[in-house]
């Protein structure tokens, strides 16, 4: 079969038409978003002589999972369908407690699991809240980390606090929620670090 110059011109349309909508991002693509943000500034403590562990966060069921949570009626938990976390919270919030400690300079060596020698100080966080609250104006990322600081011997419980941050969102969307969980994480952090080196200060 000849090929006329209409023909060819037709066929190259169509390649170039398939070959943008492979390049073109789907408009159900789901949208990732991540905890990054650690405190901008960090009162220094003294620095003490001893080893600080700093376990893996958990979290309460709700927020143990990449799903990006909401409440828009009371103790109703809901998700995004498009939006959720690159990660799970835990596992991103983990990186910025030992980044933060690690800038504090509470202790004279910080260490992570696995970890098998012995340690001064073992640190507890628990992910109690991560929401978005819809139903206040404005709407508000809510945050509650549980903390708890034990020894090594005997496991005895050293200091515990409750950490609790309220956001407002800039806009009532997934992305204003992801930034202003950002910002209270970092305030979250800061208040933590603090919390850890008072302790470690206080008992040496």
């Amino acid at each position: 079969m000849r090929c006329g110059p209409l023909w060819v011109a037709l066929l190259s349309v169509t390649i170039s038409s398939a070959s943008c909508a492979l390049l073109t991002p789907s408009p159900n693509e789901t949208r990732k978003e991540t905890l990054s943000r650690i405190p901008a500034e960090l009162s220094q403590g003294h620095m003490q002589p001893g080893t600080l562990l700093v376990l893996t966060p958990e979290a309460s069921a709700p927020y143990d999972t990449t799903e990006m949570a909401y409440e828009v009626r009371p103790h109703e938990i809901a998700y995004f369908s498009r939006t959720e976390w690159v990660d799970r919270p835990p596992q991103m919030l983990y990186g910025l407690i030992v980044q933060t400690l690690q800038r504090a300079g509470c202790v004279s060596s910080l260490v992570t699991p696995p970890f098998f020698g012995h340690y001064t100080y073992a640190l507890r966080t628990e992910i109690r809240t991560l929401r978005q609250n819809f139903m206040i104006e404005p709407a508000t990322l809510e945050l509650t980390l549980s903390v708890q600081l034990s020894t090594e011997p005997g496991h005895r419980v050293v200091a515990t606090r409750e950490i609790s941050e309220r956001e407002p969102m800039r806009e009532r969307t997934p992305y204003a929620g992801a930034a202003a969980a950002n910002d209270a994480t970092a305030k979250a952090l800061s208040e933590l670090a603090e919390f850890v080196c008072v302790q470690v200060d206080g008992k040496t």
